[in-house]
């Protein structure tokens, strides 16, 4: 968008003998473990990294084939802007409802998510419509973006202003720049409409992200805000106030605390705003502080040009927002059958930001000989914490059913998507950020999205 001016095993010794520089058994308890290498790769992984535009408006200027060609380049989300300029007085009509609703299925339908924004005025005029209004329309936005939440990991808080970006109201929703003669109170007074509306109708799974760190503060003075409020800042990098976007030094420190558990995203910025911060050590230091989960491919291109004959384009990729490395891998090297084996993983956050759908992690059984496959899934890795120097561990419960086949099975691990629509498609699941040691059994598996650990556990018969 424009940048005017802006404000304000033990397993049997057959095993070991295949891979005795990975596995380890203590004979006292059974059990066998595996550890694993990391990978730099950059990875394409949902919910989170550059993002590219679909169209300059998702209901009547769809291009599916902008979706499928930012998938290929590896991207995973899509900017999805809204126009509601001709409803600034009126409903909605159920007809748009429903074409937004087919356009986020599309959307889904190429393996890709979105981060919505709705707004009355993709210019620079700010002519939105009153709180008032805007709390009607999220009322009957509710339905739709609930059926297709699984799409929406993000989305701008918008609406208010020019660009959806919260500043140049002409609806009495900001004051100061360019807002008329609206007080401050007013102003307040109907942002709290808009944010309390956004908060009742957006789903829950969904990161709301406001643009100024000035209203955050005002609403939630300790940065302990309700899980899905986040920041985005379409300024990001630029100079020392972010073209308004921090008018006092604190509000940096307060989003950079807001974020440990929110998302931050947006896009970088120039000539609004001077110096801008373009160099690899600005990003490399600045998306870290930040917690940078998602961030515009296409704009600004001398910033992001930068990053690349610099060399760290890639290193940004692959840093934005989560990445779920594992460490190890420890369970008992048999079980009966009709038994349960606990399997406990060793695994960290080493991205830049936390993840913020309640992913679980995933043990799968598959037989060697059958392809039977046993799964369960147990815990958050949302909770893992970002940047992390240190393992977390997981334990998985495997129930193994009484009529399951006996033998080996070799021992996959997955992170498919938290949202059962999206569950067996692989295009939606989590790649772990470690490397192929194919001579080990270690491997990532495209086919069912999932990586081989390299250790096996063999089903056996009841003692009697």
């Amino acid at each position: 968008m424009p940048h005017t001016a802006r404000m304000p095993l033990r397993c049997c010794t057959f095993a070991l003998a295949l891979v005795p520089a990975l596995w380890a058994v203590d004979a006292s308890a059974a059990n066998v473990s595996a550890t694993f290498a990391a990978t730099s790769a950059d990875l394409p992984n949902p919910d989170r990294g550059f993002y590219s535009w679909v169209s300059s408006d998702l209901v009547t200027e769809f291009d599916i084939d902008s979706v499928r060609a930012a998938y290929s380049k590896g991207h995973r989300l899509v900017h999805a802007p809204v126009s509601l300029a001709a409803w600034r007085h009126g409903d909605i009509p159920v007809s748009v409802l429903n074409t937004l609703g087919a356009r986020l299925e599309a959307i889904r339908a190429e393996g890709m998510k979105a981060a919505l924004l709705f707004a009355y005025d993709l210019t620079a005029g700010g002519n939105d419509a009153t709180s008032a209004q805007i709390a009607r329309h999220l009322e009957q936005l509710k339905p739709v973006l609930a059926a297709h939440a699984e799409v929406i990991p993000y989305m701008r808080a918008g609406f208010i202003g020019a660009w959806g970006e919260w500043h140049s109201s002409k609806s009495g929703n900001s004051c100061g720049y360019h807002s008329g003669d609206t007080s401050c109170d007013t102003a307040d007074a109907n942002r709290l409409i808009v944010r309390d509306a956004l908060l009742a109708n957006v789903p829950a799974t969904t990161q709301i992200a406001f643009r100024y760190p000035g209203d955050l503060k005002l609403w939630y003075p300790d940065a302990n805000a309700p899980a899905q409020v986040a920041s985005h800042n379409d300024c990001f990098l630029a100079g020392p106030t972010d073209s308004g976007t921090y008018p006092t030094p604190d509000l940096r420190t307060y989003i950079q605390q807001l974020t440990k558990k929110a998302s931050f995203g947006g896009e970088t910025c120039e000539g609004a705003d001077q110096p801008v911060r373009d160099s690899c050590g600005d990003i490399l230091a600045e998306g870290p502080q930040y917690h940078l989960a998602w961030l515009n491919a296409n704009y600004a291109p001398s910033v992001l040009n930068q990053w690349k004959s610099e060399g760290c384009y890639s290193t940004v990729s692959a840093r934005m927002g989560y990445r779920i490395q594992l460490d190890k891998v420890t369970h008992p090297v048999r079980v009966e059958r009709g038994n349960s084996v606990l399997v406990q993983v060793d695994l960290r956050n080493v991205g830049w930001s936390r993840m913020f759908a309640d992913r679980p992690l995933e043990v799968r059984l598959k037989h060697r000989t059958t392809g039977a496959v046993i799964k369960a899934g147990h815990g958050k890795l949302s909770k893992l914490p970002a940047q992390s120097q240190s393992s977390s561990r997981i334990g998985v419960t495997v129930a193994v059913p009484a009529n399951a086949s006996l033998g080996a099975y070799d021992l996959l691990l997955a992170a498919p998507d938290a949202f059962a629509k999206n569950r067996s498609d692989v295009r939606f699941a989590v790649r772990f950020a470690n490397a192929d040691r194919v001579s080990q059994g270690q491997q990532w598996r495209a086919s069912d999205a999932t990586f081989s650990s390299g250790t096996s556990l063999k089903v056996v018969k009841p003692a009697k």
